[in-house]
């Protein structure tokens, strides 16, 4: 698998996306309006040193970084690097004004469009930092931040004043992109990993990837066979780099979490080192760990082990991708978006 996952790149473009748009419409406002009581700068690029040197203001800029600090702790997307967050990237779960529930709405026209006006939000954002910093260099930026309406109609015109020509709407470009869902079903099938039980001891681990799915096989201290997931539910810490097994436990190799390989069931989360790892534990939701069916294969046994996986489990992952730039890492079957 691709590290970073496309799921954490997904998460990344649409935050970066979202503080464009907030910027862009900062930057546009702070040129032509105020609130009563704030400090009064036309200019972007001092606002927030004038915020700073103003009692209230100062507090309001607290209050923001606050707010953002719970949010991040709270949707840091930990398992996105690895591709296994429990939420769809950028997904935060804030609907306050109820768009998602009214009768009719299509979610993946909105989520395209976001996706689209944060792009174009992140280039307009670069554009006014160009001007800023090179004037002269980005076409229609003068020195201000935002030209007044005012230059459209010229009191110095020779022959009254040049008022803008209403332009026709444009048509809907024919060529326009119509993206579809496609539900794709679990497909179960037995797997062969290549490894043989015989040539695994007792507390040792093998990692494989199969259609997709990582994949820890081992035995425990008795010597039964197992396969778990090998990426830790608590950050995606690979198991195969260090992980111990103790009777029928596995225990993960940076903050010491447990977990049967049995049943998945967690037993101990984040003990240690002392203090780091149970606070890091704190801000992530225990999860059990994920479990996957083992057998040998041949009438009699002794034959290669044999996984039991959905094979269609990576396709249905993508299936559901919103088409944009960052799906260049492919689909599964080898083509690209």
């Amino acid at each position: 698998m691709t590290y970073p996952h496309v799921q954490y790149l997904r998460e990344a473009e649409l935050k970066h996306g979202r503080l464009a748009m907030l910027a862009f419409v900062g930057i546009l406002v702070q040129s032509v309006t105020h609130i009563p009581g704030y400090p009064s700068e036309t200019n972007w690029l001092n606002a927030l040193n004038a915020a700073y040197a103003d009692k209230n203001a100062s507090l309001g800029v607290v209050q923001i970084s606050i707010f953002a600090m719970i949010v991040e702790g709270k949707f840091y997307p930990h398992d996105g690097w690895c591709g296994q967050m429990d939420r769809e990237p950028g997904d935060l779960g804030f609907d306050p004004l109820g768009f998602t529930k009214k009768p009719g709405f299509d979610m993946k026209t909105a989520q395209l469009k976001e996706l689209k006006n944060g792009r174009l939000a992140m280039i307009a954002f670069a554009a006014f930092l160009a001007s800023a910093n090179m004037p002269g260099s980005v076409p229609g930026l003068g020195a201000s931040a935002l030209r007044r309406d005012s230059a459209v109609a010229s009191s110095s015109a020779l022959c009254g004043k040049t008022l803008a020509v209403a332009q026709p709407q444009a048509e809907a470009s024919k060529t326009a992109a119509r993206y579809t869902t496609q539900v794709i079903l679990p497909s179960l099938a037995w797997i062969r990993t290549g490894l043989k039980a015989a040539g695994l001891k007792p507390c040792e681990l093998k990692a494989v990837t199969l259609a997709g799915n990582d994949i820890l096989i081992g035995k425990t201290e008795a010597g039964k066979l197992f396969g778990v997931g090998n990426l830790c539910p608590h950050i995606g810490t690979p198991m195969s780099e260090g992980a111990d097994v103790i009777g029928d436990v596995i225990v993960c190799p940076l903050h010491g979490s447990s977990f049967k390989v049995t049943t998945g069931e967690l037993l101990d989360w984040c003990v240690s080192p002392p203090i780091i790892g149970p606070l890091t534990g704190l801000l992530i939701e225990k999860k059990n760990l994920l479990i996957f069916e083992v057998r040998e294969s041949g009438i009699f046994g002794g034959g290669d082990i044999e996984v039991l996986v959905d094979t269609n489990a990576k396709k249905a992952y993508e299936a559901d991708y919103w088409k944009g730039l960052l799906d260049a890492q492919g689909k599964d079957d080898g083509s690209f978006y």
